[in-house]
Order: structure tokens, then C-alpha cells, then sequence
């Protein structure tokens, strides 16, 4: 058992390196080295020669694996890259509404003698449409590693989804599959409607998540994103080996028999697998899941390694491009810590507890038993995952074991339970919703420890803060070497206790020491969008937070101010609800306290309508300007002007103006009509800074309000995007008012002032 998991963990690792490191032209000549090295085994002896063999063998494999599959099944596909085709397509999946407008779908194509293989399609007019519907389309074809739609590559390709198409007509149904294969991602949308007749509005899109990983309705709750993020529990809504071993978990609680459970139990695994997709996390716990079922029916040992090895030689076989998902790598590296090191920590807790007669008495033993299970299940998992955390998603949850404790149980109880109560409301709803109502009480609590824990200062830290990075570099060289000096249990104590004060020494310095940026203003970088940072002593003033990049101006502008020691903000000012200036403020409002919200009047905008509830819910201060407004930002005096125009949104903008160390002036998308109307409206004196208006516009920026105010520097706030910006006008207007000009797209973040 133990050569096959040498097999596959070497298998995985050659795949791993093939995608991520060896180019694909050196694949083949690396298979045929790697083969060749196997020789070196036989200067070895006994299980040592075998396993080395073995596991060459199984790297050779692995490169002449990926480049065969590459060559033969993708890159024919990538040929149609740029191309304008007219094919048909079968209908994989329900279509998902896209922000801000628009839709998207996954599909099947087979070109001539070529395999099929997954697209992801794009298009603006609503179609009905559902799995085995096959349809005719005109559509302009892309590789998917090109993508411009925000998804990454590896959430794509590691579903086999290697082209993305752009529909330049109609949909045209044309037939349907009737297929079986479909029939599960029909049942998951009958149950997603279930999920809707049953639990109440405002956690019905948490538990479509929760329950069948349907995460579309989800996203558009970013507040709730954040926060479950933030508190390191996202991964209860992506169905991954947790759901596995709950749903099975419960299937064993009911059926004891070995027998008829794998019977019952793996066909119902198959099928909830097959409602989810086929995920990589998915598919890998399922496969593990299955080995460990039908390992004690042949009388064989239950390995977890052999297992999880097995799951993932299983998967990368099927799609070596499964590696590039940040999910299974998440997965795996959890199981394989639970597998690892939580038993050795569950027993040195528990001998530990036990051994203390005091509290034997006064804790009951199945506490004990529980809290220690709970606390080495979490430590286990957190011990791979953490870096891998850092890496993709440049952050880490320092309060994830904390919140994970906290819900674990409740998460355990309410997967197969919620399942459970929208089942059976295809009996009859009332059953489902007397069901669901236990389901509906912990969803409830799970949301609300998640949102407030994520409001926690340094509840987050991200890896950009090299203090912090050099923090878990300690922890992991210190807990790497001492199980190699064969340390006692209550060995690993001091230096645990030495993490904590080093984690708190560095959390102090970050806040309490001034950074060098105490009266500046900063033009973040969160792409095509706008987000500004005023700072003035420990008084901070944002204003916008929005970006239509693939940038999450919510967690830049938080980035940035943890990295300042900054865990409040006094005014968050919204100059106008276009998406690209406020689509990152629910996600700010969820992560860091905020003082007052001012913005213009919201004239019936759900956006506005969204922010102004979630900030009265976190006790934010809300101010209309209606008229000028004069703050103190610390030193900083700020003025805050009205919209002096209307109809479009962009002339419903009103501007800020900062006096102190730093004069600035942010105008939002405001035209140079306003403008004017500005000039005429305020006592403007010379500026430092202008935020360039509309990103560059050629319609803003005007000659006259460069001339009137003279600034020093003028910094646009822009990103990738299709409308030109900035515009050659605009730059030349600008060079010819004297200003030195700087661009976030090439600059980052741009700070004036400081000091």
C-alpha cells in the first residue's frame, strides 16, 4: 500500500512541476531522463532500491503524461485561439449572471476527430437555457489562460475548460441531450429552488452555497465574503473533503453495516459529486472517500496516505491541469496535515487533560475529548494550508482557529441537516421548513461570529507586511525541526509561547509606531477605479473604493491601511455610485471600523441603497452632502463640495478638497462643465495634487481648472480598459499646465506628502 502512495505523491509532485516550472518544450526530454535515472536504483538495496525505482519511474510518467495530454488534447483546441467559428455546443451547467451586466455558461464542443472539451461562453441577452440543452452559436473563440472576465486560468482549466467564447449573435437551441449525466445538475438546481422555499431570504444564498456550492447569489453579498474570508472560514462554502466527510459522516450514523454502507454510500457520494460538478477538491475527497469505503470489503488496511495518494494519481490522471487549482491544493494540503499531525496533537492534549485531576472532575471527558479533536483537527489543517493562503491570496486569517472552533460543530450539523430539510421539502414544504428551522438558527450564527470576528483589528494580516512573513518563516523552521530533535510534546510549548509574543510585538509596532506616510495622501492602485487614502496623524479619510478590474478595491485600500497601523477609518467619502468607485466599499465596511459615511443623495440607487444598510448596521455615522461640509482630519482641514450638476451620474458627483501638509483636490468622474461650475462655486486655492478626473478622460481635466489651480503633481487613478483612458488630450493638457504627471497603472501606489 505504502509503494502505491510513493507512486502517486511522486506523480503529483512531476505534474506540479510540469505546470508550474519545466517549460513544455523540456517535458518529453525530461520524461526520457527521469526514466533513464531509475538506473541509479539498483546501486540501492532492498525497500530503499524499490521505492526509489518506483518513484522515478512514476516522475517519468507524470512529465510524458503532461506533455502528451498538452499536445494532444489542449493545444488543438488553443489553435482556435483569436478565431471566429460557428459550431454547436452542449449546455454543462445553469447559466450564471454576470457583474455588472451580462451572463456566462459552461459548454461542450468537439471539433473534428478532437476529444471534447469544456468552454466557458459569454454573453449579454438572457437565454434559457439548462444542462444537456444543445445549442448553435457564432462565437469568437480564446485560450482561457488569455482571459480578461476575472476568472482565474486554474479555476478553468482545472475543469477542463480550455477555451473561453464570446457570442457575436444569438442562441440557438437546437435539441437537448436527455443524457443521465445531467440529471444531477438538475436535481442540484431543484434543490437550490427547495433551498429558497424553505429558509428565509437573507441566509437562503449562504446556504445554496453551503449545500450544493452554488456560489453565485453569494458573491453578490461581498459584505458576507468579506467577512468569511476575513474570518477564515470561506472554505465552508466551498464544498470541498469537509462536505465529503460530513454528508458521509452522517450516512454512517444511520447505516452500520460495512457492507450496505458502500452499498448506499458510495452511489450517493457519486451523485453529490456529480451535483457539485466534479470539482478538483471535490473529486479528490470523493475518490479518497471511496478507497477508504471498499479498502475493509476486499480486506485490505485503510491507509489515509494511500489513500489521499491514490485520490490524487486518480485525478491528475484525468486532468494534469487539475493541479493549478488553488481549491484541491488547499484540499490536499489540509487532509494531508489532519493525516499528519493531528493525531499526535489530539493525544498530547488529551493525555495532558486527562493526566490533571482537577479538571477531570470538574470537565466532563467528552468535552475534553470534543475541544481536543476540534483544536488538533484545526491545527492539523491550518499547518499546510497557511502558506498556500499567503501565496495565492496574499493574506492570512490569524483568527481562523479561533472562528473555526466556534463553528465547526454547528457547520458539522447544519450540512447534512439543511441537505436533509430541502430534500424533504420535495415531499412537502412544510416538513422542509420545520426541518430547516434548527438549519436556520445556526446559519444564522455561523454569519454572525464570521462578520464579527472579521471586524477584529489584525484579525488579517497580509503577506506584503515582510514583519509578518518573517513571523511564519520562525514558526515553520522552528515546528519543522523540533519533531527532527525528537522533542517532547511539552517541548513545543516555549517556542509556541515565543510565536504569540513575537506575533503581538510586531501587531504593537505596526500600530503604535508612526509610519512614514502620517500627513500624505496616497492614489491607491486597484486598477481601472478610484480609491484615495488621506492620512493626518492617526485620522484617516478614504475616498471611493471601487474598481471594474479583476482588483478587489475593498481588500487594497484594507491592505493599505494594515500596513499603516491603521484599524479605523474616521470619513469614507463616496463621491458617486458608479460600480468603479464604490463596489470595494461594502467589502471595507464589513473588514475595518468605520466613523461616518458621506455621500452625495443616492436618488433611488440599489448600490447606494446596499451601503448605506450595511454601514447603519456597523453603527457608521451617515452624512447627505447637500451643501459644503468642513471637516478636521487631524491636521488636515477638508471641504467637502456638492454635486453641481445632474442628470448623469457623472455630473451627480461631489469633490473633496484637503488643506494641510498635502492640497489636494478629487473630483470623482466629474466633467469639465462641473468643473467650471466648481471654479465659480469655491475659493479654490493652488494645488499640490489634482486626482485626475474620470481616470483621464478626454471630457475632464479641463484648461480652466488647470489653470486656475496650478497643481504640482496630478496622479491618474487608472487601470486596464477600453474607453482610452487616459486620453492623449488630457495627458497634453496636463504636461502643458507644468504638472508632473504619474499613473497608478504604471506607478502603484502613489503618495504625496508624508513625513
Amino acid at each position: 500500500m505504502r509503494k502505491l502512495a510513493v507512486a502517486a505523491f511522486s506523480f503529483g509532485a512531476a505534474i506540479f512541476v510540469s505546470h508550474f516550472i519545466l517549460p513544455y518544450d523540456l517535458l518529453l526530454v525530461s520524461s526520457v531522463v527521469a526514466a533513464a535515472f531509475a538506473a541509479a536504483g539498483f546501486f540501492l538495496t532492498g525497500h530503499k532500491r524499490v521505492r526509489f525505482v518506483i518513484a522515478v519511474l512514476s516522475i517519468s510518467t507524470a512529465f510524458l503524461w503532461s506533455w502528451s495530454y498538452t499536445t494532444f488534447f489542449v493545444k488543438p483546441y488553443w489553435e482556435l485561439h483569436d478565431e471566429i467559428i460557428t459550431t454547436e455546443a452542449t449546455v454543462t451547467d445553469y447559466p450564471v449572471e454576470r457583474q455588472p451586466r451580462g451572463y456566462h455558461v459552461d459548454v461542450s464542443i468537439r471539433q473534428g476527430g478532437l476529444p471534447v472539451t469544456g468552454v466557458r461562453l459569454y454573453y449579454f441577452d438572457e437565454a434559457e437555457l439548462s444542462p444537456g440543452d444543445i445549442i448553435e452559436i457564432t462565437a469568437r473563440f480564446r485560450r482561457t489562460d488569455t482571459t480578461d472576465e476575472g476568472e482565474r486560468f486554474d479555476a478553468l482549466s482545472s475543469k477542463g475548460v480550455f477555451l473561453s467564447a464570446y457570442i457575436s449573435g444569438g442562441i440557438n437551441t437546437i435539441g437537448a441531450d436527455s443524457g443521465f449525466r445531467y440529471i444531477p445538475k438538475n436535481i442540484a438546481e431543484r434543490i437550490s429552488v427547495k433551498i429558497d422555499e424553505v429558509y428565509p431570504g437573507d441566509i437562503s444564498h449562504f446556504l445554496k452555497a453551503l449545500l450544493t456550492g452554488k456560489r453565485d447569489e453569494l458573491y453578490k453579498d461581498s459584505s458576507l465574503n468579506a467577512s468569511l474570508s476575513a474570518s477564515g472560514i470561506v472554505h465552508i462554502v466551498s464544498i470541498s473533503g469537509m462536505h465529503i466527510s460530513f454528508l458521509m459522516g452522517f450516512l454512517a450514523l444511520i447505516i452500520k453495516n460495512k457492507r450496505l454502507f458502500a452499498f448506499y454510500g458510495i452511489p450517493s457520494l457519486l451523485f453529490f459529486m456529480a451535483m457539485t460538478g466534479f470539482t478538483p477538491a471535490v473529486t479528490r475527497a470523493g475518490t479518497m472517500q471511496i478507497f477508504l469505503i471498499c479498502a475493509p470489503l476486499f480486506k485490505r488496511e485503510s491507509d489515509s496516505v494511500t489513500s489521499l495518494g491514490s485520490a490524487l494519481i486518480f485525478l491528475l490522471a484525468a486532468n494534469p491541469y487539475s493541479c493549478a487549482s488553488v481549491g484541491l491544493q488547499l484540499s490536499f494540503a489540509a487532509t494531508l496535515g489532519i493525516i499528519l499531525i493531528t493525531t499526535s496533537i489530539n493525544s498530547a492534549i488529551t493525555d495532558s487533560l486527562h493526566g490533571k485531576k482537577a479538571l477531570k472532575k470538574k470537565i466532563p471527558r467528552v468535552v475534553i475529548n470534543y475541544s481536543s479533536s476540534s483544536i488538533s483537527t484545526t491545527i492539523g489543517a491550518l499547518i499546510f494550508t497557511l502558506p498556500l493562503t499567503a501565496i495565492h491570496f496574499g493574506y492570512v486569517s490569524l483568527i481562523a482557529p479561533l472562528t473555526n472552533l466556534m463553528t465547526l460543530a454547528v457547520v458539522s450539523l447544519a450540512f447534512p441537516v439543511g441537505l436533509a430539510a430541502a430534500l424533504l421539502a420535495f415531499i412537502h414544504p412544510l416538513i422542509g421548513i420545520i426541518v430547516a428551522w434548527p438549519v436556520t438558527i445556526g446559519a444564522r450564527y455561523i454569519i454572525f461570529i464570521a462578520r464579527s470576528l472579521a471586524t477584529v483589528p489584525y484579525s488579517v494580516v497580509y503577506s506584503s507586511n515582510m514583519h509578518i512573513m518573517f513571523w511564519l518563516a520562525y514558526i515553520y523552521i522552528i515546528f519543522i525541526s523540533l519533531p527532527v530533535l525528537k522533542a517532547r510534546a511539552r517541548q513545543y510549548l516555549y517556542p509556541a509561547c515565543i510565536a504569540i509574543i513575537l506575533l503581538f510585538t510586531i501587531i504593537l509596532i505596526s500600530h503604535f509606531i508612526p509610519s512614514s506616510n502620517q500627513h500624505a495622501v496616497t492614489v491607491l492602485d486597484v486598477g481601472q477605479g478610484m480609491s484615495v487614502a488621506v492620512t493626518s496623524n492617526e485620522h484617516t479619510m478614504i475616498v471611493d473604493c471601487g474598481s471594474n478590474s479583476l482588483n478587489n478595491a475593498g481588500e487594497i485600500a484594507h491592505e493599505f491601511l494594515m500596513n499603516q497601523g491603521k484599524t479605523s477609518v474616521d470619513l469614507l467619502v463616496i463621491t458617486h455610485f458608479h460600480a468603479d468607485h464604490v463596489n470595494g466599499v461594502e467589502f471595507l465596511l464589513s473588514r475595518i471600523s468605520v466613523s461616518a459615511l458621506a455621500l452625495p443623495d443616492p436618488e433611488g440607487s440599489f448600490i447606494a441603497e446596499d451601503i448605506i444598510e450595511l454601514a447603519r448596521k456597523r453603527g457608521t455615522d451617515i452624512i447627505y452632502v447637500t451643501e459644503t461640509l468642513s471637516v478636521s482630519l487631524g491636521d488636515t482641514k477638508v471641504f467637502l463640495y456638492p454635486p453641481l450638476g445632474g442628470g448623469d451620474e457623472n455630473e451627480h458627483c461631489l469633490s473633496v478638497l484637503t488643506l494641510g501638509d498635502v492640497t489636494a483636490l478629487i473630483t470623482g468622474d466629474m466633467n469639465s462643465a462641473n468643473e467650471r461650475s466648481l471654479l465659480r462655486f469655491a475659493d479654490l486655492p493652488k494645488l499640490d495634487l489634482l486626482v485626475v478626473g474620470h481616470h483621464g478622460s478626454r471630457h475632464s481635466t479641463s484648461e480652466e481648472l488647470l489653470e486656475a489651480l496650478a497643481p504640482d503633481i496630478a496622479v491618474i487613478p487608472v487601470g486596464r480598459n477600453s474607453f482610452g483612458h487616459p486620453s492623449p488630450e488630457t495627458l497634453e493638457r496636463i504636461e502643458q499646465a507644468g504638472a508632473a504627471i504619474y499613473r497608478t497603472d504604471e506607478a502603484g501606489h502613489v503618495t504625496v506628502g508624508g513625513g
